[in-house]
């Protein structure tokens, strides 16, 4: 048989410098090769242990359902949802990207009556909008907010939304799948009631594992329902059993991905949280700055920027898809497209975890010289390095 399957897999070395996933370190990739024991075995059980000690550092919490669900962030996202709504709930969800409107469906298929808050994509969720329609709605249940909206490249500030929800009695729903391990997030002392993330952006290990933590009031919440979690795989009550030293079995774990995740936690941990919260803003800093010597403008307001993701506008005249299947054909650099009302007008640069590292800046700037001026747009060769390297420099070396 000559099939193409009955050869060894070799995927492209790609640097990857779009929305997720970001490059995965030697030792994390080691992690996966360990040999595998049974989910119920009591060595898994202090690896549970040690990633779920780990994720509360990081999340600033000492909510105890605090753990990495077997799925990608969407999943976490469903599982936020599906915990804490019942059928005729009322959700209000900020939006103000594709995440945000993602979200929302979600709320909607879990049975809530779902009210929406647009903000304009490139702009954070706005506090006063979302005031207007919790005064509409007596009994919001929840309230949904898009810490980083991957689709833009926008941070949205949080304290004060969460206050005004919680001012109307409502839980409130964090999705930090882009800021978790590249902002400060500070859940206990924020007061948020449910926040997930994803594996394999900032945290820095492959996609598969989706860390979320639930508070006190989701809990009460949860353990008060009416009616049974629609489903069973994400229901955070049967998790807990497993969690906690009953260890009663839910569903086989990952065995390999949670080796994964536990090495790149402790690789930040080796980094420092801070220290890798700086680092990221470093690179950002050097990205926009090469950027804006090519012209190239960004969407999010400086105030209100991503630094994981940064949303690059496509100059006019240059060809989105084009630019995008260049550096990925010639230069093996993968950088993300726009989604929703942004598609062909925006770059999604990201520098996460591993990939952001300023190697990997000048690598893309050096790239971006040649084809944008390969397309006929005006380029004056080297000002984009010169740019991100006078950035860093200005920024500071990294403790």
């Amino acid at each position: 048989m000559t099939s193409s399957y009955l050869s060894e897999l070799q995927p492209s070395p790609r640097v990857l410098l779009g929305p997720g996933p970001s490059s995965v370190h030697p030792r994390v990739l080691q992690a996966m090769t360990l040999p595998v024991v049974g989910h119920l075995d009591p060595e898994f059980f202090q690896v549970m242990d040690q990633v779920g000690d780990m994720l509360r550092e990081i999340y600033h919490t000492s909510n105890f359902m605090t753990l990495p669900l077997s799925c990608t962030g969407t999943g976490a996202m469903e599982a936020a949802c599906a915990n804490i709504l019942e059928r005729g709930d009322t959700m209000v969800v900020c939006r103000n990207g594709f995440f945000g409107d993602r979200l929302a469906d979600i709320a909607e298929r879990c049975g809530a009556d779902t009210y929406v808050v647009d903000s304009p994509w490139g702009k954070p969720a706005d506090p006063a909008a979302l005031a207007q329609e919790l005064d509409k709605h007596p009994n919001v249940k929840a309230v949904g907010v898009v810490h980083a909206e991957t689709s833009t490249g926008v941070l949205t500030p949080l304290q004060e939304m969460i206050d005004l929800a919680h001012r109307h009695g409502a839980l409130v729903v964090v999705d930090a799948v882009t800021s978790l391990g590249s902002h400060e997030m500070r859940m206990d002392d924020w007061d948020i009631d449910v926040c997930y993330s994803a594996s394999q952006k900032c945290l820095g290990a492959p996609p598969g594992l989706a860390p979320i933590s639930f508070g006190p009031r989701a809990m009460d919440v949860i353990n008060t329902r009416k009616t049974k979690v629609q489903s069973f795989y994400f229901n955070i009550k049967d998790l807990e059993s497993y969690w906690s030293q009953t260890r009663a079995y839910h569903h086989t774990s990952p065995i390999s991905m949670t080796y994964a995740l536990r090495e790149a936690l402790r690789m930040l941990m080796e980094e420092g949280l801070e220290n890798r919260i700086q680092r990221h803003a470093r690179v950002a800093s050097s990205l926009r700055a090469g950027l804006k010597a090519l012209g190239i403008g960004v969407l999010a307001d400086e105030a209100n920027q991503l630094n994981p993701l940064t949303g690059a506008l496509v100059p006019e005249g240059v060809d989105d898809a084009a630019v995008r299947r260049a550096l990925l054909d010639d230069y093996n650099i993968e950088i993300g497209g726009g989604l929703g009302e942004l598609r062909g007008k925006i770059w999604r640069i990201g520098l996460m975890g591993d990939s952001a590292r300023e190697t990997n800046v000048f690598a893309l700037l050096s790239a971006l010289e040649i084809i944008l001026s390969n397309q006929g747009y005006e380029v004056a060769q080297g000002s984009s390095l010169a740019a991100a390297q006078q950035a860093l420099a200005e920024f500071g070396r990294p403790a």
